[in-house]
């Protein structure tokens, strides 16, 4: 890989893969709908060694003729990342129209990219899928499990569905990717773990529920590793999962947090319900991803909380 094109480059993560790309010698067109000058500055400064077009993924079958425009010549080594993904209010709302219309989108990418002559396209999933496949197969006369992200990862699932057809018939490589709960610096979504970060050292009471549900976290730099590991070596028509290789249940990420932050404070397991579909393990299972591209999360959740702690408070 010489070159990437990088959709919903302005995120969390979208910023921080361009930077990393970039920091590899590869180069970058990085997409995102906001004008360059709106970006924050922490993201802006990700994407400074990149090229940056403002184009709105609505508008994804213009993306050849604004390359002419740039003067950005595409080589014959050119990788596809598609991050982004929009709702009316956010990126996993419960507006029906508002995520079905990414799956259209999506397929207006993989068609732009075959047409500019790319060699791969990536699609990045969401970890709810994992949720909404066991959900989707209950009977909702006798189960009333809630997941409030089911609507967007049914779009995401569509998605993929809609990819893989498209794929074939423009016999265009096609690699999927889902990402456990990424934790890293300037993350502006008000995360479980994170909000449980803050409580903690604001000496706020801590109560949850049984947290027996497994989970999974990975770093941002092991996250952003990882896609680079794909686009470099990933398999096409394979699924990939990005995460730590160690997922846990949310009541010992809790312990694990609290030995570092309030280690006298006591964490009131079982105070709250829990009415959602419950994982194993082997859902988060990270072999394919290391058996195709030699991939291994570099930190543990302790060094990761910690940077996050740091960002969040030493800065203050």
């Amino acid at each position: 890989m010489k070159q990437a094109i990088v959709t919903g480059a302005t995120g969390f993560i979208g910023s921080a893969f361009v930077e990393l790309l970039i920091n590899k010698n590869i180069q970058v067109l990085s997409l995102g709908r906001k004008p360059f000058d709106k970006i924050p500055k922490d993201k802006k400064k990700k994407l400074s060694g990149s090229l940056y077009l403002n184009l709105d993924m609505k508008n994804i079958s213009n993306l050849r003729n604004e390359i002419n425009k740039l003067d950005w010549i595409i080589g014959n080594d050119c990788v596809f990342f598609n991050l982004a993904w929009g709702g009316k209010e956010r990126l996993s709302d419960l507006d029906v129209e508002a995520q079905i219309a990414n799956i259209g989108w999506c397929v207006n990418a993989i068609k732009v990219a075959k047409e500019i002559c790319c060699k791969r396209f990536i699609q990045v999933g969401t970890m709810e899928e994992l949720f909404t496949h066991k959900y989707l197969g209950l009977n909702h006369h006798t189960n009333d499990e809630y997941n409030r992200h089911v609507i967007y990862s049914v779009a995401k699932i569509s998605a993929k569905f809609a990819l893989e057809l498209y794929s074939s018939l423009l016999e265009m490589e096609l690699i999927y990717v889902i990402n456990s709960h990424v934790i890293g610096p300037n993350d502006d979504k008000d995360s479980f773990l994170q909000v449980t970060l803050e409580k903690m050292v604001k000496n706020e009471d801590l109560v949850f529920s049984s947290g027996e549900q497994y989970f999974d976290t990975v770093s941002l730099d092991d996250c952003v590793f990882g896609y680079y590991l794909i686009c470099k070596k990933g398999r096409s028509g394979s699924n990939y999962w990005v995460g730590s290789g160690e997922p846990c249940r949310i009541k010992d990420y809790v312990k694990r947090m609290s030995k570092l932050f309030s280690p006298n404070k006591n964490l009131q397991f079982g105070k709250l319900p829990y009415n959602d579909i419950m994982l194993n393990p082997e859902d988060f299972s990270v072999d394919l991803l290391t058996e195709h591209t030699g991939y291994k999360p570099k930190l543990s959740f302790e060094q990761t909380i910690i940077k996050l702690y740091e960002n969040m408070f030493d800065k203050k």
